[in-house]
């Protein structure tokens, strides 16, 4: 996780000037999710898709998104946090012009490409500086800033939604949207990151044992984590992909109300996330990952039932609620594993949620197109019932008592 030699010899800028920078570059990528999302119902209809091989095209942004994680433990060996930021927030931009410029499959295919590069790299850098952040200030970052994440999304979800109903061409708002996000591109270059500091024994030798692999191997809380991160991601990425559409194609409802739908969803999300830090410091772990569970397998009933605008807007809106938790929550556990290999364990942690998303957007596709848009939302339930099922497990018993302790030790509940 080294810088450049340049930048190392200068002190790095301010905890509070690092933590506004990768919350901006946080809220960055979610203003970037949001026009995503509302952008693919427009998408499909413009290049004349079908939503079978929508969902197959869409398989290239996890994949070059994996792709990419498998090398960024060798990354972090040159470069830092920074380069990291820096090269993923450009390929966001260039993602939403490409996505603007095309006209058909191959376009779309790039843009999908840049999206997974901009999504693995912006997510290894910014977790990494979070988790950093939380060991050195005993606070909890990480759900605050996947709040901030949420909050972007919520405003692009519905500014897009606002300008399509205006009229406005989608290749403009995606436009648009690039120049908004420009700015927190140049907010980078303004703070300075730290050096991590390396014991005689880190280095080249231990980089292989913080492979996936490795911890798989050997950290049973990794493993629940893993599980845990895949199903909250799954969820999050069929409603990402899919609640505008299902909205717009099975209800047959204005896009500016699946536009709101989503929004709902993120906001939930959002408010889920601010007040998981302290349902964890007053109920554990074990109880956080319960609610997520369950509130997931009923949304997931209720939309499989495709009762009306009301109710789906209402289950996705529970969907956000109870998904919120899951993915911060885990990231600040794995943090324990090897708190001063942060890069190394965040690149780790991010690759069952791009497995998720290589499998969930496209099966729920094939599943919709099989069935209906409806009866596919079961993936929805299954992965709540599953997540209720891996909360039991003694390994998050065994972090919940760490907390405790770590409280007991501090004074206060801070993580």
């Amino acid at each position: 996780m080294r810088n450049s030699p340049e930048r190392a010899t200068r002190p790095p800028s301010s905890t509070r000037a690092l933590t506004w920078v990768s919350g901006g570059q946080f809220l960055a990528f979610g203003l970037a999710i949001g026009v995503m999302t509302v952008m693919w119902a427009e998408v499909i209809l413009a290049l004349d898709l079908t939503e079978g091989v929508f969902g197959t095209v869409h398989l290239l942004l996890p994949v070059a998104a994996l792709v990419t994680l498998l090398g960024t433990k060798y990354l972090y060996r040159r470069f830092g946090n920074r380069d990291l930021a820096v090269w993923g927030q450009a390929a966001m931009i260039a993602m939403l012009v490409v996505l603007a410029w095309a006209d058909g499959v191959l376009g779309l295919l790039l843009a999908f490409a840049l999206a997974g590069v901009a999504s693995a790299l912006i997510d290894t850098s910014t977790n990494s500086v979070f988790m950093d952040l939380e060991n050195t200030t005993s606070r909890d970052i990480t759900n605050v800033m996947y709040a901030v994440n949420s909050g972007g999304t919520v405003v692009s979800a519905l500014g897009c939604g606002i300008l399509l109903s205006l009229d406005m061409d989608y290749r403009w708002v995606l436009l648009v949207s690039a120049a908004v996000t420009l700015p927190f591109l140049v907010a980078t270059f303004l703070v300075r990151y730290p050096v991590p500091q390396e014991s005689p024994g880190d280095g080249e030798a231990e980089a292989p044992d913080l492979g996936v692999r490795a911890l798989m191997a050997r950290s049973r809380l990794f493993r629940v984590v893993f599980a845990l991160t895949a199903l909250g991601i799954a969820v999050e990425s069929i409603v990402q992909v899919w609640a505008v559409i299902y909205v717009d194609q099975l209800l047959d409802v204005p896009i500016v109300v699946g536009g709101a739908a989503f929004a709902l969803f993120s906001l939930t999300m959002l408010i889920g996330r601010l007040g998981n830090a302290w349902l964890v410091a007053r109920a554990g772990v074990r109880v956080s990952f319960l609610f997520s569970g369950a509130g997931m397998a009923v949304a997931g009933g209720v939309l499989m039932l495709g009762a009306g605008p009301w109710a789906s807007v209402l289950a996705f809106t529970l969907a956000g609620l109870a998904n919120a938790g899951v993915q911060p929550t885990g990231i600040s556990a794995a943090s324990r594993i090897a708190p001063a290999n942060t890069g190394a364990i965040a690149g780790a942690v991010m690759m069952p949620a791009y497995g998720a998303f290589i499998l969930s957007p496209t099966v729920y596709g094939w599943l919709a197109e099989w069935t209906s848009l409806d009866i596919a939302m079961v993936l929805v339930l299954v992965c709540g019932a599953l997540t209720v099922v891996l909360a039991f497990d003694r390994s998050v018993n065994e972090v919940d008592r760490e907390l405790r302790a770590a409280a007991g030790e501090d004074g206060v509940g801070t993580r």
